[in-house]
């Protein structure tokens, strides 16, 4: 049986009812209300494509994580770690106890922080030998330049033993400082004894210190002993095949000076 409708005549028959269902359109909302038909499969697939490609790229450009942006990351992680391990280890050093003292200073040779090297060059100053010891060979691992004018003092005080002197020439040559050359050469002409002319030499030669040469060919050459000889030789011998600094001309030196203010000229 057929119904009429505002919209014409429509069969309430079951095969009119199929074929309606069959010709009405999959459709959804679009942004103005239109009705849209349905992606096809390739198309479909190329935007799923397009959007693999695209997404991922979006997001590390709005956020750019190099290798030195995670050690920044994992660093602020780790800073309240390492300020309280610092701290403990700090209360540690400036007690009574020469063992936590000792332990004290292992402890802060691990911590890569300023105010770490600070209290090693504190502890260098103790006075138990071990924990005196132990720091001054710390500071000289760490490459420390701050710890130069330290050891440099300690090395001329009248009070400073042999084993301390020798720490601290080795400490200086593992530093690579070279204003501790001239002073080093000094020790070398007016300290008799063997071991610490023998690390005097060895200093000398890790510092690289071209104005050593004269002083390690003579000592090369006419050494007390054939020990400090041979050591003289390789010493002079790493210092000229150390590559020499660059000289820059005036002309091409890049100044680094801030540029000044046009307002002020």
């Amino acid at each position: 049986m057929d119904t009429a409708t505002g919209a014409g005549l429509v069969s309430n028959s079951p095969s009119s009812r199929k074929m309606i269902r069959a010709r009405r359109p999959f459709a959804f909302a679009g942004t103005l209300g239109e009705t849209r038909r349905p992606m096809t499969s390739p198309a479909r697939a190329t935007l799923l494509a397009l959007a693999t490609i695209a997404i991922p790229a979006l997001g590390l450009a709005q956020f750019p994580i190099d290798q030195q942006g995670r050690r920044g990351l994992r660093d602020r992680y780790n800073q309240p770690q390492t300020n309280q391990k610092l701290d403990e280890n700090i209360r540690k050093l400036n007690g009574d106890d020469p063992e936590a003292r000792l332990e004290a200073v292992r402890a802060l040779g691990e911590i890569n922080e300023p105010k770490a090297i600070e209290y090693l060059l504190q502890a260098a100053n103790d006075p138990d030998m071990r924990i005196r010891i132990k720091a001054i060979d710390t500071l000289g691992n760490a490459h420390a330049k701050e710890a130069t004018g330290l050891l440099i003092q300690q090395l001329f005080l009248r009070g400073t033993d042999l084993p301390t002197k020798q720490r601290i020439l080795a400490a200086l040559g593992k530093i690579g400082d070279q204003r501790a050359a001239g002073p080093i050469l000094d020790i070398l002409s007016r300290d008799i004894d063997p071991a610490v002319r023998g690390n005097a030499i060895f200093a000398l030669g890790e510092i690289g210190d071209r104005t050593a040469l004269s002083a390690l060919e003579s000592l090369a050459k006419d050494g007390p002993d054939d020990v400090l000889r041979r050591l003289a030789v390789e010493a002079a011998r790493k210092i000229r095949d150390r590559p020499a600094p660059a000289v820059v001309p005036p002309a091409l030196a890049v100044d680094h000076r801030p540029a000044e203010n046009a307002a002020t000229r």
